[in-house]
This record gives C-alpha cells, sequence and structure tokens, in this order.
C-alpha cells in the first residue's frame, strides 16, 4: 500500500511564502515555495547554492529546467484568466511580463498568490487581468521525487561568530537576576504577615522588625537592579560592537556577485537585524530562563496555599498559550511583510539620492516621490496589520485575565469567609498568582519572540552564512621573482566565463599574453565582454574554465591579497569616498607617503588643479566626489591607482573624460614607469599609445595590427567619436 502514501492532497499541506533577496531570483523562489510544498524542505540559501541565477532572471524554459533537477515535472500552459480555477495548483504564473508569483487559490472576485517580491496577497480580478500574461506552469513531484530537508541550519553560534566576553557577562548577570528573584518571593510574605500576625495581636515590635527587614530588602533589590542594568548595558554593547564588526568584516570579504545581485536598502536592512537579535537576547535570553524557573516555584508556592484556586490558575494561563499560538503565524508572516516593505522603501530613498542627478535632469522628482511614497505607504499599512494584531490580541487577553483575576479574587475570598484562608494569605495568593502569570506569561511570549528571531535570523544569514570570496591566501609558495615587484608577463588561456549557467558565455574560450613592461588595448563594440575580462583580470569575477597567470602562475594560487596587492586600476564605476583629495589617492593609508601622493597627481595630472585649491591635498572631494567635475574624478582615481606603485595596471574607460592632450601627458609619463598595462578603451588616441591591439568580439580575442584598428573601429562601428 505505498503507493498510498505518494498520494498528494492539497489541503493536507502548507504553501510556505519564501521571499527572494536578490533582485532577479523570483523564478527560483516560486520554485522553492511549490517544493516545500510537496515536502522537500529547501530554502533560499540552498537553492542559490544549487542553482546559479543570472541578473537578467530566468526564462520560463529557465525555471522548467532548475525544477527538473529538483525531480519535479513542468508543464507550461497558455490559458485565459477564466481558466485560472482549472490550473492544478499551487503552480506558477508568469506576473507584469518580468515576475513570476505561485498561484495558491482562486475564487469568484480574487485569486492568492504567494508573491517573491511581497508576500502572501489577494489580488482582485480586474489587477489580474492587468498583470497575468496567460502564460502559467504547473509542477508536480516526478517518480524519483523524494521528501527531504535541505534546508541551511541557522544557529546563533554561527550567526554571532568570535564574540569574545560574554561568558563572564552571562555568569554576572544571572546571578544578580537570581538575586532580584529571591527578593521578588519574599515581597508576598510582608503583606501577609503585616495583615495575620501584627494586626490581629496589635505588636508594634514585630510591625517594626517586619518594616525594617523590608526597607533593608527593597533597597538591596534596587541596588542589585541598578547593577545588572549596568551590567547588562556593558554586555549589549560589547556583543554589539564585536559581533556587528565581526559581520562587516564578513559583508566585505563577499564577492562582488552578491552586491550586484541585490538592491542596497535590502544589504542594509538585513544588516540591520543585527541589532534586533542583539536587543532581543541580552534583554531577554537570562530573564526568560529565570521567568521558567520562577513559574514553576510560584506554582508550587500556589499549590502549597490551595489546589482547587490554582487549577484555576492554570486554566488562565492555558487560554493565554492558546490565544498566541493561534496568533503566532499571523504575526510572524506580518512582520515579515513589514521587513520586507521597509527593506524596498529604504531602496527607494537610497537609489533616488543616489541618483538625484538623473531625476532632476529628467523632472522625475514627482516620479520618484510618488515610488517611494507608495513603498512607504506600503510598509505603512504592514506595521499597521501588526498593530491591528497585537490591539487585538491585547484586547482578548486583558479581557480574558481581568475577569480571571476578578474570579480568583472572588473564589479566594469565598476560602477566607469559609476559614480555610486567612486575610493574609488572601492577599500573598493573589501576589503568587500574579506573578506565576507574569513569568509564565513571559516565558511564552520569549518563546515567541526567540522563534520570531528565526525571520531576522534567516535574513542575517544571508549574509553570514553566504561564502566569503575564494583564493584569497595564497596555496603555493611564491617563486621569488614574484616578490621583486617587476612588471610580470601575462598569459589568459582558454578563457571562459558565463554570469549564470543559463546564459551564453561572455568570453569564449579567450587566448592572449601580454609580455613584461607591455602595454596592451583591448578593444571591441560594446557589450562583447570588455569589462567582465577585466573583472576577471583583477580577480573579482572567477572563470568558468582556463586560467589567468602571472609570470607562469595561477592568479587563483598565488592568492588574491598578494595578487591585489600588485595591480592598480581605474573601472568605469569607480568612486570615492568622503575624505579629502590627499586621502583618496592614498586610500586612506595609516601612514600615507605624502611625496608619493604628489608625484602620483603629477603623473595623472591633477596636481595643479589642487594646488589651485583652496586647502590644496586636504580640500574635500564631497559625497562620491560631487565637489570635482568628472574629468578631475577620473585623474584623482588614476593617481589612486599609481600611488599603489602596481606592477599591473588595468584602465578601463579610464581616460573617456580627458581632453587629447592631457590623455597624450599621462600616457607618455606612464610609460615610463616599470608596469605592464592594459587598457580598455574607444578613443583612438588612447589606443594608439598602446603597444599591441587585441579585438574582443563576441568573447573571442584576436590580435590585430595596430595599424589597422581604425577600419575595425569602422566596420564595427565601435568609435565613440
Amino acid at each position: 500500500m505505498k503507493f498510498l502514501e505518494s498520494l498528494n492532497f492539497g489541503w493536507r499541506r502548507r504553501l510556505p511564502v519564501i521571499q527572494q533577496t536578490q533582485s532577479a531570483e523570483c523564478g527560483l523562489a516560486c520554485i522553492g515555495m511549490i517544493a516545500n510544498f510537496y515536502g522537500h524542505s529547501i530554502d533560499m540559501v540552498s537553492l542559490r547554492r544549487r542553482f546559479s541565477t543570472s541578473l537578467k532572471g530566468a526564462t520560463l524554459a529557465d525555471i522548467m529546467l532548475m525544477a527538473n533537477r529538483l525531480d519535479m515535472a513542468g508543464r507550461a500552459l497558455r490559458l485565459d484568466l477564466d481558466e485560472l480555477a482549472k490550473l492544478r495548483r499551487p503552480c506558477i504564473l508568469h506576473w507584469e511580463l518580468n515576475h513570476f508569483v505561485v498561484l495558491k487559490s482562486v475564487s469568484k472576485d480574487k485569486i492568492t498568490i504567494h508573491d517573491p517580491a511581497r508576500g502572501k496577497r489577494d489580488v482582485p480580478m480586474d489587477e489580474v487581468s492587468r498583470c497575468f500574461t496567460g502564460v502559467a506552469l504547473e509542477l508536480l513531484p516526478s517518480a524519483t521525487f523524494k521528501k527531504v530537508s535541505e534546508k541551511e541550519s541557522i544557529s546563533m553560534l554561527k550567526l554571532i561568530g568570535n564574540v569574545t566576553g560574554i561568558g563572564s557577562a552571562f555568569a554576572q548577570i544571572m546571578i544578580l537576576s537570581v538575586a532580584l528573584e529571591v527578593f521578588g518571593i519574599l515581597s508576598p510574605f510582608y503583606m501577609q504577615w503585616v495583615l495575620d500576625q501584627v494586626l490581629v495581636s496589635a505588636d508594634y515590635d514585630l510591625l517594626t522588625l517586619l518594616g525594617t527587614g523590608f526597607i533593608i530588602i527593597m533597597i538591596l533589590q534596587n541596588i542589585i537592579a541598578a547593577l545588572r542594568s549596568w551590567v547588562t548595558t556593558w554586555f549589549s554593547s560589547l556583543l554589539s560592537v564585536q559581533w556587528t564588526t565581526n559581520v562587516c568584516s564578513h559583508l566585505l570579504g563577499l564577492p562582488m556577485s552578491y552586491f550586484e545581485e541585490r538592491h542596497i536598502g535590502d544589504v542594509v536592512s538585513r544588516f540591520g537585524s543585527i541589532s534586533t537579535i542583539q536587543s532581543t537576547l541580552t534583554g531577554r535570553f537570562i530573564s526568560s530562563i529565570l521567568d521558567g524557573v520562577m513559574a514553576i516555584v510560584t506554582l508550587g508556592m500556589l499549590f502549597a496555599y490551595s489546589s482547587s484556586l490554582t487549577w484555576l490558575v492554570l486554566g488562565l494561563f492555558l487560554a493565554y498559550m492558546i490565544i498566541r499560538w493561534v496568533a503566532f503565524r499571523p504575526f510572524r508572516q506580518a512582520n515579515e511583510d513589514q521587513i520586507v516593505a521597509s527593506a524596498r522603501a529604504q531602496s527607494q530613498l537610497l537609489e533616488s539620492i543616489r541618483g538625484v542627478q538623473a531625476v532632476k535632469l529628467n523632472n522625475k522628482q514627482e516620479t520618484r516621490i510618488a515610488a517611494y511614497a507608495n513603498a512607504l505607504v506600503e510598509a505603512t499599512n504592514k506595521g499597521i496589520a501588526i498593530e491591528r494584531l497585537s490591539i487585538g490580541f491585547s484586547t482578548l487577553q486583558g479581557t480574558i485575565s481581568g475577569v480571571g483575576r476578578v474570579a480568583l479574587v472572588w473564589l479566594a475570598a469565598t476560602q477566607v469567609l469559609e476559614g480555610n484562608f486567612t486575610s493574609g494569605m488572601l492577599v500573598a495568593y493573589v501576589s503568587f498568582s500574579d506573578q506565576f502569570m507574569s513569568r509564565a506569561s513571559g516565558l511564552v511570549d520569549a518563546v515567541i519572540e526567540f522563534t520570531m528571531l528565526r525571520l531576522h535570523g534567516e535574513r542575517l544569514a544571508d549574509i553570514v552564512l553566504t561564502d566569503t570570496e575564494a583564493d584569497m591566501e595564497n596555496r603555493v609558495a611564491l617563486p621569488a621573482t614574484l616578490s621583486d615587484r617587476s612588471a610580470p608577463a601575462v598569459d589568459i588561456e582558454n578563457l571562459c566565463f558565463r554570469y549564470s549557467e543559463t546564459e551564453p558565455l561572455v568570453i569564449n574560450h579567450c587566448n592572449f599574453s601580454i609580455r613584461s613592461g607591455e602595454s596592451v588595448a583591448i578593444i571591441g563594440p560594446s557589450g562583447q565582454g570588455k569589462t567582465t575580462l577585466a573583472k576577471l583580470l583583477l580577480g573579482l569575477l572567477k572563470p568558468e574554465s582556463g586560467s589567468i597567470t602571472i609570470d607562469g602562475l595561477d592568479i587563483r594560487k598565488m592568492g588574491m591579497h598578494h595578487y591585489r596587492d600588485r595591480i592598480g586600476c581605474v573601472m568605469q564605476d569607480d568612486i570615492l569616498f568622503a575624505g579629502s583629495i590627499a586621502d583618496n589617492i592614498c586610500f586612506f593609508d595609516s601612514v600615507p607617503n605624502q611625496a608619493l601622493i604628489e608625484k602620483s597627481a603629477t603623473i595623472a595630472q591633477i596636481h595643479s588643479d589642487i594646488m589651485a585649491m583652496p586647502m590644496g591635498y586636504h580640500s574635500l572631494v564631497g559625497d562620491m566626489g560631487s565637489s570635482l567635475s568628472g574629468g578631475q574624478i577620473q585623474r584623482v582615481l588614476l593617481a589612486r591607482a599609481l600611488y599603489r606603485q602596481p606592477d599591473l595596471l588595468i584602465l578601463d574607460e579610464a581616460s573617456s573624460h580627458l581632453d587629447i592632450e592631457r590623455e597624450r601627458f599621462i600616457n607618455e609619463s606612464i610609460k615610463s614607469m616599470p608596469m605592464t598595462r592594459v587598457i580598455i578603451a574607444h578613443r583612438p588616441e588612447t589606443i594608439r599609445s598602446a603597444d599591441r591591439v587585441i579585438l574582443l568580439s563576441q568573447g573571442v580575442a584576436q590580435e590585430i595590427e595596430k595599424d589597422d584598428f581604425m577600419t575595425v573601429f569602422e566596420s564595427e562601428d565601435i568609435s565613440n567619436n
């Protein structure tokens, strides 16, 4: 009867919401949701490791190929809007011509979809008619499909990393917290003893003794509370600084592809999850442990007073647990939606600020404001949804606990009237019941908070659990010639590269050599892989096959740290950082060499411009170089590259903003320097300065005669002039 176990009934399963992290991975997220629905438990971290996605997105054929590798069979369909209900759900819909969503259910006037970009939402049919392109993909488990768990485990130890001093701080907070809990247990006895021992016997001496003793207890309690607050502050600061620094170090060690595939606002939002996790850990972890212990202690005290009344208290606590359990999933989904919506609004704002020049020149201020306002309204609405849930939960819980407390006092007073309780026992019992409810509900809240932390943990894990850039350290003993800092020979052998498995090769079996000290210009039509080749030469991208060798040694074996110490570069999208011109030329060197700074600036033809400024080399460049012209920025970037005294200099359109005369002076100065040069350019003047010319077309490199490159320009139409 094993075949019966393989039958899948949709009402028995839950379709999860998996939201995309990268801007072009909606298809991958949709596959993950459907795989989870059928029993293949997998998350985005694991999916990314199995499938390399393109920055340009995925086609329907790409999605079917990836689904097939997860042992799911796909059937692509073209259908009308009124045929949506006939689809085998869940299935994937092509949405707005550039997006994929998962269809969960269909009703008369709306459909429910799981959108990788926006979460679960109901879409009215009039919006569906505008967004649905008419293409759907049904995915079903094949005969080889297996229910397995492939999720990346997320532990706090992995997320926190190497942080020192936690153990001692934790022990101090624990000791102080235990002392406070002991004082808390003693407090109810004061009222009981006053009512039952002092008032009935008019014993002034006992009253004085009790008052003095509990005054001392209150003073000690407040002193210990202040000490615990101080230690907690110190512990929180210690954890925050070390943890944030560790994550920042890991973040900056990630490969370039990580940053190219994500919105900056989303990366900042994920980085910000540290503060939420850290505040919860430092503020709730120890208290939740003690809440559990004290709940048991106070429950024992309650049973010692009256077992019958204690069952009522336990009933109230059980009602609280049920309410929290029912509210957990909506709370979690609402919080996830709010975090993602806030990150999207932040991305809109950061992009508008970063591109404010283009916004102004195209008179698109209102458009960008509207886009930001829409994202902000969406984030605010998600926050309102959380508040609505919180208000409903608090109202229901407050009503139940309030009515329950009235009933408890009523029944306890009945016990006093029947002679089973004294007045002091009634007061103490109610106090202990309040303590139990506070401790037990606090423990439940802490468990919920720690469970909710997984939401932030998953977002932070996208940074922490992503592998750092490979091949940073050398794997072989470096020959002595590499330490001589001489101009190296570069050999590119059978080099192939593509941005994802589903895209064609950008660099296709590329072969050429550059002799020591030689200058080579790489030309070709736009979009043929010149900048990609430069990034491969710099080690920012890893080739699919083939090798790049420096003086006969593969750069991956040499180690990127050592290799990048030997290279200088100016890329098309390089930027300056906030600080002085001198800071940017030496790239904030801890011990800057002023003579070398000025020499580099002189070679880059920027020295006279700098000296004409009121503060000279101490002049500030503004945000991303906003106080400088385009040509000045390029020359400062060139000076920064030359300051490193590189053996290999790579320039990608580094002189496009310079006049011909300045460029000629720069080229002549650099020619006399002992370095190998790779120049990517379109300008004939730049190309003429090189010793050799290599044409890159369709990913294939071909050397051409230096005198013939103008003919190639005319035939290929690759000149900018």
